[in-house]
């Protein structure tokens, strides 16, 4: 573990202050729905699934920020740790293969190319709303705690409907497992009505089904080519997660060929054993709740190390993109394939790269300005980052290389810089 101040247990400091405003505003607005209505139209199913992919990119920095919190032992903070952060490990990997299953079923509707998970829009602005969520639930990204794990995480993998007075946003649904059965409903519905035209779009060569893995979790990648195996996607994601059926305590780890006895927990009861204290967070580092890249602009060494996160983060989801691109047709035995190394790679930069720069950024005591003041350590903020449009490798190089200057460990063997010299160049 990095140089810095002892892990704590108390309870961060908020950094900023909660917003209105986020950019899955402009996601609303490019794709809107009408939770009145639901789906008519194939359009209406290409909207519900873009922002069915939005919910899932709004899991996934609020769960790493929590996990990166965890003060664990070892080279990596994606190495097996604590019993929570083992669990929500878990749990951010299968919310990458539902972000995987809803972009497959976009494809195989021929509506691939209308989604980019590298955008500026799609990229969560905390803190924001959670999408078809009544009442409000603001999402933040804070350390991780029983509070948070109760108030936030929970609630978000809510099974049954929360408590509310009134109806939801105009257009929006109250639940996000009314939302996934709504998406159910119109896709049974325009199936009926046109079979061979809802599925004459697809291209199953650029669907990703293959080189995933979860130690701690269950699912895997699969070829949506009709209703049926739509169904079987949108069941995964709903069986593991959001809108699980609250009279299920434990879901099959292969949901669609299930061993009896052979179970895993769905995401609302993972969260629910870290609240109850079953399974234990540990120490934790004194973090800033929803870190912004401006809290480090007076400090050369952390804002080069948080531009680093930005553009390695921003670059695993254009990677994702490149990913959906690139045709499985050179995947040959015997051959080396282009595809089959970003299928690898997409997760491997996860593992290796964020959870990394992230354990180096959370060990050290920021220095300037009011965290420095609060006694906090520096984090990750999970922002935007513009990457250049080509030489995009190099460019992760080159920040790298500048925030070597300030932090030493982010080189050496299987180090961030050796990691990066083996990423490909997309």
């Amino acid at each position: 573990m990095s140089n810095g101040p002892s892990p704590s247990t108390d309870s961060a400091p908020t950094a900023g202050s909660p917003s209105a405003g986020g950019s899955m505003a402009a996601v609303l607005d490019a794709f809107p729905v009408n939770a009145a209505q639901g789906i008519t139209t194939k359009e209406d199913l290409r909207n519900h699934l873009i922002q069915a992919a939005a919910v899932e990119t709004q899991t996934i920095p609020m769960y790493l920020y929590a996990m990166y919190s965890i003060a664990g032992q070892g080279h990596s903070r994606w190495a097996a740790g604590t019993g929570a952060h083992r669990l929500i490990r878990s749990i951010v990997v299968e919310e990458m293969l539902h972000l995987c299953l809803v972009r497959n079923i976009l494809v195989a509707l021929g509506f691939g190319d209308q989604v980019r998970f590298y955008d500026e829009d799609f990229v969560p602005d905390f803190p924001e709303y959670m999408l078809h969520r009544h009442p409000a639930l603001l999402l933040r990204l804070s350390r991780c705690d029983r509070n948070l794990i109760r108030k936030i995480f929970m609630e978000f993998e809510r099974p049954d409907a929360p408590p509310a007075d009134g109806a939801p946003p105009k257009g929006q649904y109250a639940t996000i497992g009314r939302f996934y059965k709504s998406i159910v409903t119109g896709l049974e519905r325009l199936d009926t009505a046109e079979p061979q035209s809802l599925w004459a779009g697809n291209k199953p060569e650029l669907q990703y089904v293959a080189a995933y893995w979860n130690n701690d979790g269950g699912g895997e990648p699969m070829l949506v080519k009709d209703l049926k195996t739509a169904q079987q996607a949108l069941r995964m994601i709903v069986d593991q997660g959001e809108g699980a059926d609250p009279a299920k305590p434990s879901v099959p780890i292969d949901i669609l060929y299930p061993v009896p006895g052979v179970d895993e927990l769905p995401h609302f009861h993972k969260f629910q054993r870290i609240a109850e204290g079953i399974e234990p967070i540990g120490p934790t580092w004194k973090v800033p709740t929803d870190p912004k890249s401006f809290h480090y602009a007076d400090d050369d060494a952390a804002t080069s190390i948080s531009e680093l996160f930005n553009a390695a983060y921003c670059y695993v989801l254009h990677l994702i993109d490149v990913l959906y691109q690139t045709p499985s047709t050179d995947v040959v035995p015997g051959k080396k394939s282009l595809r089959y190394g970003y299928e690898r790679l997409f997760m491997s930069a996860m593992q290796g790269v964020l959870a990394n720069i992230a354990e180096i950024m959370m060990a050290t005591p920021a220095r300037t300005g009011e965290m420095a003041k609060r006694k906090l350590q520096m984090a990750p903020t999970f922002e935007y980052s513009a990457l250049p449009a080509t030489g995009k490798k190099q460019h992760l190089i080159k920040l790298c290389d500048e925030a070597i200057a300030h932090f030493p460990s982010l080189g050496g063997d299987n180090g961030v810089r050796w990691l990066l010299g083996n990423m490909p160049d997309v």
